[in-house]
Protein backbone atom coordinates (compact mmCIF):
# COMPACT_ATOMS: atom_id res chain seq x y z
CA UNK A 1 0.00 0.00 0.00
CA UNK A 2 2.70 2.43 0.61
CA UNK A 3 4.78 1.79 -2.67
CA UNK A 4 1.14 2.47 -4.18
CA UNK A 5 1.03 5.31 -2.62
CA UNK A 6 4.70 6.86 -3.26
CA UNK A 7 4.16 5.67 -6.94
CA UNK A 8 0.67 7.96 -7.27
CA UNK A 9 2.82 10.86 -5.35
CA UNK A 10 5.82 10.45 -8.00
CA UNK A 11 3.41 10.03 -10.64
CA UNK A 12 1.45 13.19 -9.73
CA UNK A 13 4.96 15.00 -9.32
CA UNK A 14 6.55 13.92 -12.58
CA UNK A 15 3.26 13.89 -15.25
CA UNK A 16 3.03 17.85 -14.89
CA UNK A 17 6.77 18.14 -16.06
CA UNK A 18 6.38 15.47 -18.74
CA UNK A 19 3.17 17.05 -19.91
CA UNK A 20 5.14 20.55 -20.61
CA UNK A 21 5.44 20.90 -24.47
CA UNK A 22 7.57 23.70 -26.75
CA UNK A 23 6.04 26.28 -29.36
CA UNK A 24 8.76 26.10 -31.34
CA UNK A 25 9.39 29.99 -33.27
CA UNK A 26 11.78 30.30 -36.64
CA UNK A 27 11.97 33.43 -37.56
CA UNK A 28 14.10 34.24 -40.97
CA UNK A 29 14.16 38.33 -41.69
CA UNK A 30 15.90 39.69 -44.65
CA UNK A 31 19.43 40.90 -42.73
CA UNK A 32 20.77 42.70 -45.93
CA UNK A 33 20.57 46.44 -45.65
CA UNK A 34 19.04 47.65 -48.88
CA UNK A 35 15.66 49.05 -50.13
CA UNK A 36 13.56 46.73 -47.63
CA UNK A 37 15.95 46.17 -44.75
CA UNK A 38 13.94 48.62 -42.60
CA UNK A 39 10.94 47.06 -42.81
CA UNK A 40 12.00 43.66 -42.51
CA UNK A 41 13.78 44.64 -39.19
CA UNK A 42 10.37 46.42 -38.23
CA UNK A 43 8.81 42.31 -38.59
CA UNK A 44 11.39 40.74 -36.70
CA UNK A 45 10.70 43.30 -33.60
CA UNK A 46 6.55 42.54 -34.10
CA UNK A 47 7.24 38.90 -34.32
CA UNK A 48 9.25 38.88 -31.46
CA UNK A 49 6.37 41.00 -29.55
CA UNK A 50 4.11 38.99 -30.32
CA UNK A 51 5.57 35.51 -29.02
CA UNK A 52 6.70 37.50 -25.41
CA UNK A 53 3.35 38.40 -25.13
CA UNK A 54 1.87 34.40 -26.26
CA UNK A 55 5.16 33.06 -23.39
CA UNK A 56 4.03 35.75 -21.21
CA UNK A 57 0.27 34.83 -21.55
CA UNK A 58 1.16 31.05 -21.35
CA UNK A 59 2.70 32.10 -18.02
CA UNK A 60 -0.10 33.92 -16.52
CA UNK A 61 -2.88 31.50 -17.77
CA UNK A 62 -0.94 28.46 -16.24
CA UNK A 63 -0.18 26.73 -19.58
CA UNK A 64 2.65 23.63 -19.73
CA UNK A 65 3.96 25.28 -22.61
CA UNK A 66 6.97 27.05 -23.20
CA UNK A 67 8.09 29.43 -26.24
CA UNK A 68 11.39 28.45 -27.73
CA UNK A 69 12.84 30.76 -30.55
CA UNK A 70 15.24 30.16 -33.11
CA UNK A 71 17.11 32.71 -35.72
CA UNK A 72 19.29 30.94 -37.93
CA UNK A 73 21.18 32.33 -40.42
CA UNK A 74 20.06 33.72 -43.11
CA UNK A 75 20.56 30.82 -45.96
CA UNK A 76 18.90 28.10 -47.31
CA UNK A 77 21.27 25.58 -45.74
CA UNK A 78 21.33 26.46 -42.28
CA UNK A 79 17.37 26.55 -42.27
CA UNK A 80 17.54 23.51 -43.70
CA UNK A 81 19.82 21.78 -41.24
CA UNK A 82 18.04 23.32 -38.52
CA UNK A 83 14.14 22.13 -39.77
CA UNK A 84 15.76 18.67 -39.73
CA UNK A 85 17.71 19.03 -36.02
CA UNK A 86 14.69 20.77 -34.69
CA UNK A 87 13.40 18.52 -31.22
CA UNK A 88 10.47 17.80 -31.66
CA UNK A 89 7.78 16.08 -29.60
CA UNK A 90 4.44 14.92 -30.05
CA UNK A 91 2.43 17.56 -28.79
CA UNK A 92 4.65 20.76 -29.70
CA UNK A 93 3.58 23.28 -32.30
CA UNK A 94 6.00 24.95 -34.53
CA UNK A 95 6.01 28.53 -36.18
CA UNK A 96 8.00 29.33 -39.40
CA UNK A 97 8.05 32.56 -40.58
CA UNK A 98 10.11 34.35 -43.35
CA UNK A 99 10.03 37.76 -44.45
CA UNK A 100 12.10 38.93 -47.28
CA UNK A 101 12.46 39.18 -51.06
CA UNK A 102 10.49 36.34 -53.08
CA UNK A 103 10.39 34.97 -56.43
CA UNK A 104 8.06 32.51 -58.49
CA UNK A 105 9.32 28.90 -58.09
CA UNK A 106 8.96 27.28 -61.49
CA UNK A 107 8.35 24.03 -60.13
CA UNK A 108 5.57 24.95 -57.44
CA UNK A 109 4.26 27.95 -58.92
CA UNK A 110 1.70 28.76 -55.98
CA UNK A 111 4.08 29.14 -53.41
CA UNK A 112 6.93 31.60 -53.60
CA UNK A 113 10.64 30.30 -53.38
CA UNK A 114 12.16 32.19 -50.53
CA UNK A 115 15.32 33.92 -51.49
CA UNK A 116 18.16 33.55 -48.80
CA UNK A 117 20.92 35.69 -50.41
CA UNK A 118 21.64 39.35 -50.71
CA UNK A 119 19.94 41.97 -53.11
CA UNK A 120 22.01 41.62 -56.79
CA UNK A 121 21.64 43.71 -59.58
CA UNK A 122 21.80 40.33 -61.59
CA UNK A 123 19.89 37.38 -62.50
CA UNK A 124 18.49 36.07 -59.19
CA UNK A 125 20.21 32.50 -58.59
CA UNK A 126 17.00 30.30 -58.04
CA UNK A 127 19.31 27.20 -57.39
CA UNK A 128 21.16 28.51 -54.72
CA UNK A 129 19.32 30.98 -52.55
CA UNK A 130 15.74 29.91 -53.40
CA UNK A 131 14.09 27.86 -50.88
CA UNK A 132 10.83 26.84 -51.64
CA UNK A 133 7.89 27.57 -49.10
CA UNK A 134 5.98 24.39 -49.68
CA UNK A 135 9.32 22.14 -49.06
CA UNK A 136 9.04 23.89 -45.74
CA UNK A 137 5.61 23.20 -44.85
CA UNK A 138 6.31 19.27 -46.25
CA UNK A 139 9.11 19.03 -43.80
CA UNK A 140 7.20 20.36 -41.14
CA UNK A 141 4.16 18.30 -41.34
CA UNK A 142 6.58 15.32 -41.25
CA UNK A 143 8.41 16.31 -38.75
CA UNK A 144 6.15 14.85 -36.06
CA UNK A 145 4.66 18.71 -34.47
CA UNK A 146 1.03 18.61 -33.09
CA UNK A 147 0.65 21.37 -35.48
CA UNK A 148 2.81 23.72 -37.38
CA UNK A 149 2.55 26.68 -39.52
CA UNK A 150 4.78 28.33 -42.43
CA UNK A 151 4.12 31.76 -43.39
CA UNK A 152 6.19 33.34 -46.16
CA UNK A 153 5.83 37.52 -46.70
CA UNK A 154 7.52 38.37 -49.42
CA UNK A 155 6.99 38.66 -53.41
CA UNK A 156 5.78 36.10 -55.64
CA UNK A 157 7.39 37.20 -58.73
CA UNK A 158 11.17 38.30 -60.02
CA UNK A 159 12.82 40.80 -57.64
CA UNK A 160 11.25 44.44 -58.56
CA UNK A 161 9.83 45.24 -55.05
CA UNK A 162 9.85 49.21 -53.87
CA UNK A 163 8.81 49.72 -50.18
CA UNK A 164 5.57 51.73 -50.20
CA UNK A 165 5.44 55.33 -49.38
CA UNK A 166 2.33 55.05 -47.63
CA UNK A 167 2.99 55.09 -43.47
CA UNK A 168 0.56 54.01 -40.82
CA UNK A 169 0.19 56.76 -38.71
CA UNK A 170 -0.52 54.88 -35.11
CA UNK A 171 1.97 51.84 -35.51
CA UNK A 172 4.03 52.83 -32.09
CA UNK A 173 0.97 51.83 -30.11
CA UNK A 174 1.32 48.34 -30.96
CA UNK A 175 3.46 47.15 -27.37
CA UNK A 176 1.19 49.47 -25.65
CA UNK A 177 -1.88 47.23 -27.11
CA UNK A 178 0.15 43.93 -26.29
CA UNK A 179 0.74 44.90 -22.78
CA UNK A 180 -3.49 45.76 -22.42
CA UNK A 181 -4.42 42.50 -23.24
CA UNK A 182 -2.09 40.85 -21.27
CA UNK A 183 -3.73 42.59 -18.26
CA UNK A 184 -7.20 40.25 -20.20
CA UNK A 185 -8.11 37.18 -19.99
CA UNK A 186 -6.91 35.30 -22.89
CA UNK A 187 -9.43 32.68 -24.07
CA UNK A 188 -8.27 31.38 -27.39
CA UNK A 189 -4.94 30.41 -25.94
CA UNK A 190 -5.73 26.87 -27.88
CA UNK A 191 -5.10 28.29 -31.48
CA UNK A 192 -1.02 27.06 -30.38
CA UNK A 193 -1.74 24.70 -27.20
CA UNK A 194 -5.05 22.13 -28.86
CA UNK A 195 -4.80 22.67 -32.33
CA UNK A 196 -3.93 19.75 -34.80
CA UNK A 197 -2.69 20.09 -38.35
CA UNK A 198 -0.54 22.05 -40.55
CA UNK A 199 -0.91 25.36 -42.37
CA UNK A 200 1.35 26.82 -45.01
CA UNK A 201 0.51 31.06 -45.91
CA UNK A 202 1.96 33.00 -48.73
CA UNK A 203 1.85 37.14 -48.51
CA UNK A 204 0.97 37.26 -52.39
CA UNK A 205 -0.54 35.25 -54.89
CA UNK A 206 1.68 34.28 -58.13
CA UNK A 207 2.95 37.15 -60.39
CA UNK A 208 2.27 39.42 -57.22
CA UNK A 209 4.30 41.68 -55.06
CA UNK A 210 4.35 42.07 -51.60
CA UNK A 211 4.46 45.38 -50.07
CA UNK A 212 6.28 47.33 -46.78
CA UNK A 213 7.13 50.55 -45.38
CA UNK A 214 9.73 51.48 -43.36
CA UNK A 215 7.32 52.61 -40.22
CA UNK A 216 5.09 49.46 -39.75
CA UNK A 217 7.45 46.64 -41.71
CA UNK A 218 5.35 44.12 -44.17
CA UNK A 219 1.49 44.77 -44.69
CA UNK A 220 0.77 41.32 -44.27
CA UNK A 221 2.96 40.40 -40.95
CA UNK A 222 1.42 43.69 -39.75
CA UNK A 223 -2.08 42.54 -40.22
CA UNK A 224 -1.25 38.84 -39.49
CA UNK A 225 0.69 40.05 -36.27
CA UNK A 226 -2.40 42.18 -35.04
CA UNK A 227 -5.35 39.70 -35.93
CA UNK A 228 -3.70 37.03 -33.98
CA UNK A 229 -3.75 39.22 -30.54
CA UNK A 230 -7.08 39.94 -31.37
CA UNK A 231 -7.84 36.07 -32.00
CA UNK A 232 -6.18 35.12 -28.58
CA UNK A 233 -8.32 37.98 -26.86
CA UNK A 234 -11.43 36.78 -28.25
CA UNK A 235 -14.19 35.30 -26.53
CA UNK A 236 -15.68 33.57 -29.60
CA UNK A 237 -14.42 30.07 -31.04
CA UNK A 238 -11.79 31.44 -33.59
CA UNK A 239 -9.88 29.14 -36.43
CA UNK A 240 -7.16 29.71 -37.81
CA UNK A 241 -8.72 29.91 -41.34
CA UNK A 242 -10.39 32.96 -39.81
CA UNK A 243 -7.34 34.88 -38.85
CA UNK A 244 -5.74 34.35 -41.88
CA UNK A 245 -8.66 35.28 -44.31
CA UNK A 246 -8.96 38.05 -42.26
CA UNK A 247 -5.71 39.15 -42.71
CA UNK A 248 -5.65 39.13 -45.88
CA UNK A 249 -8.91 41.16 -46.26
CA UNK A 250 -6.97 44.19 -43.57
CA UNK A 251 -3.83 43.89 -45.81
CA UNK A 252 -6.87 44.76 -48.91
CA UNK A 253 -9.12 46.91 -47.94
CA UNK A 254 -6.45 49.24 -45.15
CA UNK A 255 -3.60 49.49 -48.08
CA UNK A 256 -5.61 48.88 -51.15
CA UNK A 257 -2.84 47.13 -52.93
CA UNK A 258 -3.39 44.18 -55.34
CA UNK A 259 -1.27 41.80 -53.20
CA UNK A 260 -3.39 38.71 -52.19
CA UNK A 261 -3.10 36.26 -50.04
CA UNK A 262 -3.47 32.36 -49.66
CA UNK A 263 -3.48 29.83 -47.32
CA UNK A 264 -3.71 26.10 -47.25
CA UNK A 265 -4.91 23.80 -43.99
CA UNK A 266 -3.92 19.90 -44.03
CA UNK A 267 -5.84 18.28 -41.43
CA UNK A 268 -5.48 14.37 -41.57
CA UNK A 269 -3.51 14.59 -44.01
CA UNK A 270 -6.05 16.68 -46.73
CA UNK A 271 -5.19 19.82 -48.03
CA UNK A 272 -7.36 22.66 -48.42
CA UNK A 273 -6.92 25.48 -50.02
CA UNK A 274 -8.43 29.11 -49.53
CA UNK A 275 -8.29 29.46 -53.63
CA UNK A 276 -9.18 27.24 -55.70
CA UNK A 277 -10.22 28.80 -58.91
CA UNK A 278 -6.94 29.36 -60.34
CA UNK A 279 -4.88 25.95 -60.95
CA UNK A 280 -1.07 26.09 -61.37
CA UNK A 281 2.30 24.26 -62.23
CA UNK A 282 2.69 21.54 -59.53
CA UNK A 283 -0.54 22.02 -58.18
CA UNK A 284 -2.66 18.65 -56.53
CA UNK A 285 -4.55 17.01 -59.68
CA UNK A 286 -8.00 17.89 -57.66
CA UNK A 287 -7.67 20.91 -55.20
CA UNK A 288 -10.26 21.06 -52.00
CA UNK A 289 -11.47 24.43 -51.05
CA UNK A 290 -11.67 25.05 -47.39
CA UNK A 291 -15.02 24.42 -45.97
CA UNK A 292 -17.00 27.34 -44.56
CA UNK A 293 -17.03 24.88 -41.39
CA UNK A 294 -13.70 25.65 -40.74
CA UNK A 295 -14.53 29.66 -40.56
CA UNK A 296 -15.14 31.60 -37.30
CA UNK A 297 -18.34 33.19 -39.04
CA UNK A 298 -19.24 35.27 -36.09
CA UNK A 299 -15.70 35.95 -34.51
CA UNK A 300 -15.06 37.43 -38.02
CA UNK A 301 -18.38 39.96 -37.97
CA UNK A 302 -17.49 40.68 -34.30
CA UNK A 303 -13.82 41.66 -35.14
CA UNK A 304 -15.44 43.68 -38.18
CA UNK A 305 -17.63 45.76 -35.58
CA UNK A 306 -15.16 46.52 -33.47
CA UNK A 307 -12.42 47.72 -36.04
CA UNK A 308 -15.71 49.78 -37.08
CA UNK A 309 -16.18 51.09 -33.79
CA UNK A 310 -12.60 52.32 -33.83
CA UNK A 311 -12.77 54.24 -36.64
CA UNK A 312 -16.32 55.90 -36.10
CA UNK A 313 -14.71 59.02 -34.96
CA UNK A 314 -13.53 60.01 -38.63
CA UNK A 315 -17.27 60.24 -39.75
CA UNK A 316 -18.38 61.54 -36.10
CA UNK A 317 -15.58 64.31 -36.46
CA UNK A 318 -16.25 64.49 -39.97
CA UNK A 319 -20.23 65.61 -39.92
CA UNK A 320 -19.09 67.81 -36.89
CA UNK A 321 -16.78 69.50 -39.41
CA UNK A 322 -18.89 69.72 -41.61
CA UNK A 323 -21.90 71.15 -39.68
CA UNK A 324 -19.46 73.54 -38.11
CA UNK A 325 -20.00 77.49 -38.81
CA UNK A 326 -16.39 78.11 -37.69
CA UNK A 327 -14.20 76.84 -35.25
CA UNK A 328 -15.49 77.82 -32.39
CA UNK A 329 -18.84 75.58 -32.77
CA UNK A 330 -16.58 72.89 -33.80
CA UNK A 331 -15.03 73.31 -30.14
CA UNK A 332 -18.27 73.76 -28.66
CA UNK A 333 -19.96 70.45 -29.86
CA UNK A 334 -16.92 68.38 -29.69
CA UNK A 335 -17.55 67.38 -25.87
CA UNK A 336 -21.02 66.27 -27.30
CA UNK A 337 -19.29 63.80 -30.30
CA UNK A 338 -17.09 62.61 -27.48
CA UNK A 339 -19.65 61.53 -24.80
CA UNK A 340 -21.46 60.21 -27.76
CA UNK A 341 -18.69 58.47 -29.03
CA UNK A 342 -17.87 57.28 -25.01
CA UNK A 343 -21.36 55.38 -24.49
CA UNK A 344 -21.34 54.11 -27.84
CA UNK A 345 -17.95 52.20 -27.05
CA UNK A 346 -19.46 51.46 -23.33
CA UNK A 347 -22.20 50.17 -24.48
CA UNK A 348 -20.74 48.24 -27.58
CA UNK A 349 -16.99 47.40 -27.83
CA UNK A 350 -15.92 44.32 -25.48
CA UNK A 351 -12.95 46.21 -23.99
CA UNK A 352 -11.98 49.31 -22.14
CA UNK A 353 -13.04 52.41 -24.07
CA UNK A 354 -9.66 53.93 -25.63
CA UNK A 355 -10.63 57.61 -26.40
CA UNK A 356 -7.40 57.59 -28.44
CA UNK A 357 -9.59 56.66 -31.27
CA UNK A 358 -10.75 60.29 -30.88
CA UNK A 359 -8.23 61.89 -30.37
CA UNK A 360 -6.05 60.20 -33.33
CA UNK A 361 -9.22 61.45 -35.46
CA UNK A 362 -8.74 65.17 -34.62
CA UNK A 363 -4.77 64.77 -35.03
CA UNK A 364 -5.49 63.70 -38.63
CA UNK A 365 -7.84 66.12 -39.32
CA UNK A 366 -5.86 68.92 -38.43
CA UNK A 367 -1.59 67.12 -39.52
CA UNK A 368 -3.17 64.87 -42.49
CA UNK A 369 -6.19 65.49 -44.30
CA UNK A 370 -5.16 62.20 -46.88
CA UNK A 371 -4.91 60.07 -44.53
CA UNK A 372 -8.32 61.15 -42.28
CA UNK A 373 -9.82 60.57 -45.94
CA UNK A 374 -8.40 57.27 -46.30
CA UNK A 375 -9.60 56.28 -42.74
CA UNK A 376 -13.56 57.57 -43.83
CA UNK A 377 -12.90 55.02 -46.60
CA UNK A 378 -11.72 52.29 -44.61
CA UNK A 379 -15.11 53.21 -42.48
CA UNK A 380 -16.94 52.80 -45.42
CA UNK A 381 -16.11 49.62 -45.76
CA UNK A 382 -16.44 48.58 -42.24
CA UNK A 383 -19.83 50.12 -41.56
CA UNK A 384 -22.17 47.60 -42.96
CA UNK A 385 -20.94 45.01 -39.78
CA UNK A 386 -21.69 47.63 -37.35
CA UNK A 387 -25.33 46.37 -35.80
CA UNK A 388 -28.64 47.62 -37.11
CA UNK A 389 -29.15 49.07 -33.32
CA UNK A 390 -25.40 51.00 -33.68
CA UNK A 391 -26.68 52.55 -36.87
CA UNK A 392 -29.52 53.70 -36.09
CA UNK A 393 -27.97 55.46 -32.91
CA UNK A 394 -25.03 56.81 -34.78
CA UNK A 395 -27.59 57.70 -37.60
CA UNK A 396 -29.96 59.69 -34.99
CA UNK A 397 -27.04 61.44 -33.30
CA UNK A 398 -25.66 62.77 -36.71
CA UNK A 399 -29.27 64.39 -37.41
CA UNK A 400 -28.63 66.47 -34.23
CA UNK A 401 -25.63 68.45 -35.55
CA UNK A 402 -26.31 71.79 -36.61
CA UNK A 403 -29.58 72.27 -34.48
Amino acid sequence: MMNSLLLLFCGLLIGPLAAQSTLHVISTIHPHEGEIAEGCRKDRENVDKLFAFVQQSFQEQGVAMAVRTYTPDFSAGAVYELLEQLPIEADDAVVFLYSGHGLEDPEARRWPLLYYCPETDGEADHLNCGYSLDDIHQQLRTSGARMSLAIGSSCNAEQETEPSAQIERHADDFLDELNRENEQQQYSLGLFTDYRGHIMASSAKPGQLAYLNDRIGSYYVDALVNTVVRGLRAERPVSWASILRHTDKTVQTKWKKPQEAQFLICVDDVPRYSDTEQTYAGDDQRLLTIEEDDYSEEWEEALEQEEALELLPYLLISELWENSSDEDTFLDQLPYVQAFYGDLLAAHYPYEPDEDYLNYALVDLIDDEEWFEEELLNLEDLYPSLSDEIQQSIEDFLSTMGQ
